[in-house]
């Protein structure tokens, strides 16, 4: 796969994601959280899903459901990696 495949894997996977959390909330019948309606939260939320994107190219997936993969799990590979930072640093 080509880097930009990867990237479009990893970047797919994560909007899939939100798309679900979505649908779930339609189907139970709860009202859909005010931050959908935000720009803010918009912007936020698409800028992760590009760095997903980059991280799958990062991680040099290789496949299709490696590279959605990653993706998805995007997030908490961020969260980890930046909990390794030392305190003092920040």
């Amino acid at each position: 796969m080509s880097k930009q495949e990867v990237f479009f894997w990893g970047f797919g996977a994560s909007i899939a994601l939100e798309v679900v959390t979505v649908y779930q909330l339609y189907l139970s019948h709860t009202r859909i959280p005010t931050r959908y309606k935000r720009l803010g939260f918009l912007v936020i939320r698409f800028a992760l899903a590009v760095i997903a994107g980059g991280v799958a190219v990062a991680f040099e997936a290789e496949t299709p459901l490696l590279a959605a993969s990653i993706g998805i799990a995007a997030p908490l590979i961020i969260q980890r990696l930046s909990s390794d930072i030392p305190k003092d640093l920040i």
